[in-house]
């Protein structure tokens, strides 16, 4: 069957309804059973699932665009997952809990992926396979949390599970992004008012100087000719950040597809803040993983994908590799050995979960720790980015100042 999304009115009673998706096998069959329940259709279309191709440059970005949806529906899908594992606690059974939720869906997108799941279901599909079939909503690690849920009887500890993984997923990016808004939005304030006043207030005090054939001081000649820069490139800065953005993927896949090792220079230029982020993402996520009762290799190959953040892509391909590795025998402390993501303590730790038997434990408990870290570095940095835009920012201020007192002064002396 496929999910047909309509917008109706009602039979007999007039006015619109509300619109929404019903699951039908043609529009012919989609319109008789919203007829069956009192809608007339007056708009009725298919909603396509995205295609599952992703070779090729097309399919990187695609999977770059999904990893962006998903996280930008982390709270969407928390309070789904809190939902459903409440309800299926309750004795209420899976796809009646998926149809209670479809009804009560106020964004359009949430409703036509539960429709389809619930379809998907219905078809006799299993959870863990209907959310696969959403690849802009579920990862891999989710759909393989879902799997093992579903066949251990605890799937709802698993959605519990996932609740607090998609709230706490992009914390520490978003505090991060926090630290720095108050800095950029007092920077770009002090910006705009210096371009201001040096494009419309100080040419009417220098035209002044100008008729009374005084020189214009070069503090204001400078300030002036800055505001006329920054006025003529600023059309042009969203282009040139889009060119040097695609140069760099292209650059990266060409260095890639010719064997040049480029890892090493993106994760130099990535803050160590962010990698330590990722990789406190990356160890809870593995432990979340591990007490689902997943095998270690598989929950390392499903993990690798959904690794976000910036300069992450090294990242991803170390946990791929070290499945491979354990495959051959190796354990996980050793093939941990990427020391620009994984320190000695790291690696000591891991090593003491394996002897004891409780890697899943650790490695919670060295994300914990990683996350409380880089939440202290994030702290410190706001603590010394928001006195240093002040300080830029009154520079930036008394400097266009300076530069509107001098003509005045200049002027007053010719009074005089």
């Amino acid at each position: 069957m496929a999910v047909w999304r309509y917008k109706a009115i009602r039979i007999g009673a007039g006015g619109a309804a509300a619109p929404g998706e019903i699951s039908a096998t043609s529009a012919a069959e989609a319109r008789a059973a919203l007829r069956r329940i009192g809608l007339q259709p007056t708009n009725l279309r298919q909603v396509r699932e995205q295609a599952a191709t992703d070779g090729g440059a097309a399919g990187g970005l695609r999977r770059l665009a999904r990893r962006q949806l998903r996280a930008r529906r982390g709270g969407r899908k928390a309070e789904l997952y809190d939902s459903l594992a409440t309800m299926t606690e309750s004795g209420v059974p899976l796809l009646g809990a998926l149809g209670v939720l479809r009804d009560s869906a106020r964004d359009r997108a949430m409703r036509a992926v539960l429709a389809s799941i619930e379809e998907r279901l219905r078809g006799g599909d299993t959870i863990a396979s209907a959310a696969s079939s959403q690849p802009g909503w579920f990862d891999e690690a989710e759909a393989a949390m879902l799997d093992s849920g579903e066949q251990s009887g605890r799937l709802a500890e698993v959605m519990r599970s996932l609740a607090a993984r998609q709230a706490r997923s992009g914390e520490l990016m978003q505090r991060l992004a926090a630290a720095l808004t108050y800095p950029l939005i007092v920077l770009l304030v002090g910006l705009g008012v210096t371009v201001f006043l040096s494009v419309k207030t100080l040419p009417e005090l220098s035209s002044i100087l100008v008729e009374a054939g005084i020189e214009i001081p070069p503090l204001t000649a400078g300030v002036m000719a800055f505001g006329r820069f920054v006025l003529a490139v600023a059309p042009w800065i969203p282009a040139a950040i889009a060119i040097v953005g695609g140069g760099a993927l292209v650059a990266g896949r060409v260095a890639r597809s010719n064997g040049l090792r480029v890892g090493a220079l993106v994760v130099r230029l990535t803050p160590p803040v962010l990698r330590r982020a990722a990789v406190a993402e990356a160890c809870l996520g593995l432990a979340e993983l591990l007490r689902t009762a997943l095998p270690l290799t598989r929950a390392l190959r499903v993990l690798g994908p959904t690794v976000t953040g910036l300069g992450t892509a090294p990242l991803r391909s170390r946990l791929s590799e070290a499945a491979d590795r354990i495959d051959r025998g190796e354990a996980l402390s050793d093939v941990l050995d990427d020391e620009r993501f994984f320190d000695a303590e790291l690696r000591q730790l891991v090593r003491v979960g394996e002897t004891s038997g409780e890697l899943a434990d650790v490695l919670g408990k060295i994300g914990e720790r990683m996350a409380r870290s880089a939440r202290r570095h994030i702290d410190r940095l706001a603590g010394l980015l928001e006195p240093a835009a002040i300080i830029v920012l009154a520079v930036g201020v008394g400097t266009v100042v300076m530069a509107a007192v001098l003509p005045l002064l200049r002027l007053q002396e010719i009074l005089r």
